[in-house]
């Protein structure tokens, strides 16, 4: 223990001798470990914030969207889409349903005064704002009376109300104005507050309205079609069970006798978590092994200034031969040299990594209008340090050997 706390305080005052080349050889290090903790940092940040705004829908919410059935030797077709029918007859069918929500979206243009845009309107029941995340700033939400008759009424998004009446409102309170939607007046009844995550479910409303389902279908679609579905359940109902009963339910109605030839997909929040996982390690993956690239040329590097300190100390080391330090003594020496050099490195760069990461956590908040903050899992922070002693430990044995190998009597003559 004694000899390897000497060998360590050695490696250390070697290292300060030449202060400009070993900061000049731990960049590599820095930047390679930084890069990576960095990237999984900010990817570590992103799960979370999946995770923790999925968690807001509850384990009683499935999903329910239609797709294209794929059949061998037949040319794909366009998904068929849900009716208001198909709504009524899950609430009525289904026991382990508490409630049904229909989901449009339509892409529109909207003007007021002399400012146009383009936009979209979400159609959804009276009932949405109970069920999501979103919520009002100013207003009302629209009632049943109003969802029943297909009033020309919206609640406008935080973003298209700042392009329409400016961000200071120089063109006034939108609530209780007209604003035209594809050249027909709306009134507008509600505000919605600016989202804070970005994972509060898809359309967006900060960038356009939410008008009554009936509203969106008979004057902005001309259809009844309904675009997707989100089934709440009831308190002690079993997610898998009731995703059988929905799937039986929609398989009577659009007379689909194979589990195969199923038209709908349903998606609960563990799916969506699963899909956001994957998604972000291919992302992590992808840029990390980038990033590991740089700590291999970090490594080189290290390799490279580790061969000059052995051709630098030729004679030191014949002068320690001669003295009876033996070859494993040698070796051991500037294995530990390279290993603290490389450890040094490692740590700076786990520091600099995290703070880099959250200093672009912070400009992204800033950028997307969400919450996003870094994080480390401790399994990465133990491996980057594992990583950067393997480094020194790979990247230094050749110069060890090379040192170890000397004949004392040829390195005590070397000028």
């Amino acid at each position: 223990m004694q000899t390897l706390f000497v060998s360590l305080r050695l490696a250390l005052h070697n290292l300060m001798l030449n202060k400009v080349r070993s900061i000049l050889t731990l960049l590599g290090m820095i930047i390679g470990v930084g890069a990576v903790i960095a990237i999984v940092s900010l990817g570590e940040g992103l799960r979370n914030q999946f995770a923790q705004n999925l968690s807001s829908f509850g384990g009683d919410t499935m999903f329910m969207t239609p797709k294209s059935p794929k059949r061998p030797g037949q040319a794909p077709r366009s998904a068929e889409l849900f009716t208001m029918d198909d709504m009524t007859a899950l609430e009525e069918q289904c026991e382990s349903v508490s409630k049904v929500v229909p989901g449009i979206d339509v892409n529109v243009t909207v003007k007021y005064r002399d400012r146009v845009t383009s936009g979209h309107v979400l159609g959804t029941m009276e009932n949405y704002i109970d069920s999501g995340s979103d919520k009002l700033a100013s207003g009302r939400y629209f009632t049943r009376a109003e969802v029943a008759n297909a009033a020309r009424v919206v609640v406008i998004g935080h973003d298209m109300a700042n392009d329409l009446f400016g961000e200071t409102r120089e063109y006034g309170d939108p609530v209780n104005k007209y604003v035209k939607i594809n050249g027909v007046n709306y009134l507008v009844i509600g505000l919605f507050e600016k989202r804070t995550n970005m994972f509060n479910g898809a359309p967006n409303v900060d960038t356009g309205f939410a008008a009554p389902t009936t509203t969106t279908q008979m004057r902005m679609l001309g259809s009844k079609d309904v675009f997707w579905v989100e089934i709440n359940l009831k308190q002690d109902a079993q997610l898998e069970a009731a995703k059988e009963e929905v799937s039986v339910v929609m398989r009577q109605r659009r007379g689909i006798r194979n589990v195969a030839d199923d038209d709908f997909q349903i998606i609960t929040p563990d799916d969506f978590m699963q899909i956001g996982n994957q998604f972000i390690n291919v992302l992590v993956g992808i840029f990390g092994s980038i990033a590991f690239m740089s700590l291999l040329v970090g490594g080189v590097g290290i390799m490279n200034i580790m061969l000059v300190s052995v051709t630098e100390r030729t004679r030191e080391i014949g002068l320690r031969m001669a003295l009876g330090a033996g070859r494993p003594m040698v070796l051991s020496q500037f294995l530990i040299e390279a290993m603290t050099l490389t450890l040094i490195g490692g740590l700076i760069g786990i520091a600099a990594g995290f703070m880099g990461a959250q200093a672009v956590a912070v400009v992204l908040e800033n950028m997307m209008k969400s919450q996003w903050s870094a994080v480390i899992p401790l399994q990465w922070l133990i491996t980057s340090i594992l990583v950067s002693v393997l480094v020194g430990v790979i990247f230094g044995v050749y110069p060890a050997l090379k040192a170890s190998q000397l004949d004392p009597v040829e390195a005590m003559r070397y000028e």
